[in-house]
């Protein structure tokens, strides 16, 4: 599941752009290829906490990314990872004894960037939770001499966001000691988590990418959750760029934003595939400050280029409304986001609403919020 990573959120800003531009955009689903689950055998998690070595070197760390983040049209969703900022180069470290399941390779080219070859790893330290490591610059000589070759399960090259990705993929069995070396990160490093004794209430589960899967989007979590709490606090502590860590609960932040019958959360184009996201919108808040609302918009909607347009949300009346309060269904909503741009919503049913960008401005007088063609529609 690699991922594009050019953090945009506004409170995100003073991140490095040369270390985001470094990221990779990857499709949707790289470990289940597959069909990647825990080794036979492997115990139940019976503890809350059972990480207990940094994965990266903790001095490396500059900031970490916490979950949410919008950063369309690669991640027009709010994105189910988080991932660290560094600013030296550090060996990863199996964070407990862990299981490697599953590693995938990733050629990626175009975008006006390097050629790049990381990695993925999946690894489970016990049977209820899944890890995932995007973006690993270098596999170890140890692990990487375990595994072998990884060219014998291959998917057709794919494009989003401007990048062109290959991914070949190899199921394994490698038991590591904690502590023991995985690779190698620079710049930046994604890390996943999902726990199969958590559900989350999708509004429309079917366009998930893996509706039923144990390990799928149902069951999102944060990943710092599961380190002893020496580690998980200094993780937390890095929330976000300097001067500006999330502190609003939840603080590793949030990526199920749909309210049922509102118009906040993912919305999908009629008729195409949920993955990649590139062509759908999610009107959402940022990841670092929640205060802030925003519309992550794909590249569907002629009149609103690709990128996150943010505001500061009312609870009340008809002018920046905050998504969550979009319910009344006929009722165009108005918006003056960032870069005043003005941006006309309607929901048009419990599952259905209309968008149109309109330049820039105030929003006016309500007699002159008037869809026209331009308009795109999106359904849940």
């Amino acid at each position: 599941m690699f991922r594009a990573r050019r953090t945009t959120s506004a409170a995100a800003a003073g991140l490095s752009l040369a270390v985001a531009l470094a990221c990779g955009d990857n499709q949707k689903g790289a470990s289940s290829i597959t069909g990647n689950g825990p080794p036979t055998g492997l115990a139940a998690c019976t503890s809350p906490q059972f990480l207990t070595v940094p994965l990266l070197s903790l001095s490396s760390i500059s900031s970490i990314v916490p979950l949410g983040n919008l950063n369309p049209p690669s991640h027009t969703f709010p994105t189910d990872h988080i991932y660290f900022y560094m600013s030296t180069s550090s060996t990863i470290a199996a964070p407990g004894a862990v299981v490697v399941t599953n590693v995938v390779v990733q050629h990626r080219t175009g975008g006006g960037q390097p050629n790049v070859d990381d990695y993925l790893v999946t690894f489970f330290p016990c049977a209820d939770v899944m890890l995932e490591l995007e973006h690993v610059k270098s596999l170890s000589v140890s692990l990487s001499a375990k595994v072998g070759p990884i060219d014998g399960f291959c998917q057709p090259s794919y494009v989003t966001g401007g990048f062109t990705n290959q991914q070949c993929s190899k199921s394994t069995n490698v038991a590591l000691a904690a502590g023991e070396a995985i690779g190698v990160a620079a710049g930046s490093l994604d890390l996943l988590a999902r726990d199969r004794r958590i559900t989350i209430g999708w509004v429309n589960p079917t366009r998930l990418s893996d509706p039923t899967g144990e390990y799928g989007d149902k069951h999102i979590a944060c990943p710092i959750d599961y380190f002893v709490a020496s580690i998980a606090d200094q993780y937390r502590a890095k929330l976000g760029p300097p001067g500006a860590i999330r502190t609003v609960a939840p603080v590793c932040g949030e990526v199920m934003l749909d309210v049922p019958g509102s118009a906040s959360g993912r919305w999908f184009v009629p008729g195409a595939p949920t993955y990649p996201e590139d062509v759908h919108l999610a009107l959402a808040h940022d990841n670092i400050n929640p205060a802030t609302a925003a519309f992550s918009v794909g590249t569907s909607i002629p009149t609103l280029p690709s990128g996150v347009y943010s505001f500061t949300p009312a609870t009340s009346g008809r002018v920046n409304l905050d998504f969550r309060f979009v319910t009344i269904i006929g009722e165009t909503e108005c918006y003056t986001a960032s870069n005043n741009r003005r941006v006309l919503l309607q929901l048009t049913s419990a599952t259905r609403i209309r968008i149109q960008g309109f330049g820039t401005g105030a929003c006016g007088d309500p007699s002159t919020w008037v869809m026209d063609a331009g308009a795109v529609e999106f359904e849940r």
